[in-house]
């Protein structure tokens, strides 16, 4: 089966013969594009994506995460002031202890992400 030839319309500006596809004139360089007639394109249905892992799962990883980054990020900072009294202790520097109070702390946290998919 032979293919019809393509439609030749004309260029509004100098009346050259032009391809529907084209987006430019050929002979006088015209821009084509709002010239063209919209061309039907065979559509294929998207199927949604699902998350990798459920959202049990993702919490539970997530909370599991930012507990060691805790944790790591506490011991550091365990590791940092010991060094700095073991460095004040060799150095002879007095250092003034004030009486120690007791403060209790409670603090909450709470994450929530969010993934939007756009088409």
């Amino acid at each position: 089966m032979v293919d019809p030839a393509p439609e030749l319309l004309s260029c509004p500006d100098c009346a050259e013969p032009h391809d529907a596809t084209d987006n430019y004139c050929r002979n006088c360089g015209m821009f084509l594009r709002d010239q063209r007639l919209p061309v039907p394109r065979a559509t294929v249905a998207l199927e949604p994506r699902r998350p990798a892992l459920p959202t049990p799962v993702r919490r539970a990883a997530t909370a599991i995460a930012i507990g060691t980054a805790l944790k790591i990020t506490a011991n550091i900072v365990g590791k940092l002031l010991a060094q700095r009294a073991a460095a004040n202790k060799s150095s002879g520097r007095a250092v003034a202890r004030r009486p120690r109070e007791s403060t209790v702390v409670s603090e909450s946290l709470f994450v929530r992400r969010t993934w939007i998919q756009r088409d």
